[in-house]
């Protein structure tokens, strides 16, 4: 292919790190003034690359080389059974699938940041940092004291970022631990979810498609590979939703935040997986 389709090296999580600065800063001043506009944007941003950003594990994983017979559909195969299996176990045991589904959230968020932030050349996203990174977006959704005080650790690890001219860094930490203190918490992880962690994840993807190719084309591939996905997961989320007992569809009823959370579980697992075993190919080549 000739160098003049290929996008400079790490051009695209450059762009995608300043587009989530830009995303957090602007819905989190927003849901100050306008919260009905701020959540209706947000809404969006889940509900597409939110959603999306884990839709192209079978292809990926397909891609670096896990090649089962069968192919993509057995790829596919085996991350929806694990997926199930994962639901089922969730619903069988709410408190135990509470306690992985924050244990798994936590490491994710972190290694995701983390290696998104090596991508854009950082050095800081080793040890105390990365765990950093990965309690935020969980802070962010609870708001209570020990919330405040990882904000706090942020807000001074962005300080001494500050201090030695790293502000790409300072921002990373300063713009979260802000989302954390001066929005209403649903929302507030919604914004991080769809407008900052599935952005990065996907720019990641982007950025270390082998294929190559300009910016465009690989966002329209990732779209071809990721639509039919995003139709099964929601359909999938649907029947879960609908076929678990005692489920009621008023957001305050007490055992939708069980199925709910089972539901995140199931989709965390296997894409953790996936990201996990992509990692670790990228890593080693």
């Amino acid at each position: 292919m000739d160098a003049s389709e290929h996008v400079a090296r790490g051009a695209i999580v450059r762009r995608a790190r300043v587009a989530t600065w830009c995303a957090v800063a602007i819905l989190g001043a927003l849901a100050r003034v306008r919260p009905g506009a701020a959540r209706a944007v947000t809404f969006a941003l889940v509900g597409t690359l939110g959603i999306a950003h884990g839709a192209t594990d079978d292809a990926l994983l397909h891609r670096i080389g896990y090649r089962p017979r069968g192919g993509r559909l057995a790829l596919s195969s085996v991350y929806g059974t694990l997926a199930v299996a994962t639901f089922v176990a969730a619903r069988r045991a709410p408190k135990v699938a509470a306690r992985a589904l924050f244990a798994l959230s936590w490491l994710h968020f972190g290694r995701g940041d983390a290696a998104f932030a090596r991508a854009c050349g950082s050095r800081a996203h080793l040890g105390f940092e990365s765990l950093l990174r990965g309690a935020l977006p969980l802070c962010i959704a609870q708001t209570d004291a020990r919330s405040r005080v990882v904000a706090a650790l942020a807000a001074l690890a962005a300080l001494r970022h500050a201090a030695r001219g790293d502000v790409a860094d300072a921002l990373d930490l300063g713009l979260p631990a802000a989302l954390l203190l001066a929005t209403p918490k649903r929302l507030g992880f919604g914004v991080y979810f769809g407008g900052w962690h599935a952005v990065r994840h996907t720019a990641l993807l982007l950025e270390r498609d082998a294929r190559g190719g300009p910016l465009g084309t690989r966002a329209a591939r990732y779209a071809r590979e990721s639509v039919g996905n995003v139709a099964i997961a929601l359909a999938a989320g649907a029947v879960a939703f609908v076929a678990s007992p005692k489920i009621s569809l008023r957001a305050a009823e007490p055992n939708n935040e069980d199925v709910f959370g089972a539901l995140i579980l199931a989709i965390t697992v296997p894409h953790q997986l996936a990201v996990w075993l992509f990692e670790r190919r990228a890593y080693a080549a």
